[in-house]
């Protein structure tokens, strides 16, 4: 499984800043994810719909995250050693660059 552990990443869009903490676990052979997303004292539900392995450091992602009620978001995470970098398209937000580190 491809990058399990704790991920401080790094998302900025407009009128946002936020350094959420991304989990990745192994729950019985199958992927999950869970987010701390830090000063809004909140922890989103996330439902994994899909998720692949390409290429051996990339995660393809496919989500929905019943709290915001937007549909499928879609992403990628790469990850090389301690860092991390992806792309999340977000209905009616478009597409949104991330990076992170390894952390835990």
């Amino acid at each position: 499984m491809i990058g399990l552990g704790k991920w401080k990443l790094n998302v900025s869009v407009p009128f946002l800043k936020a350094d959420p903490i991304l989990t990745i676990s192994d729950k019985n052979g199958q992927y999950e994810f869970t987010v701390d997303a830090q000063g809004f004292g909140i922890t989103p539900a996330i439902n994994l719909v899909d998720t692949r392995e390409e290429n051996g450091n990339t995660l393809r992602v496919k989500a929905q995250i019943p709290m915001l009620n937007f549909g499928d978001i879609e992403g990628t995470l790469t990850f090389e050693g301690m860092f991390c970098k992806g792309e999340l398209n977000m209905p009616m937000m478009g597409k949104i660059t991330v990076s992170g580190e390894r952390v835990g």
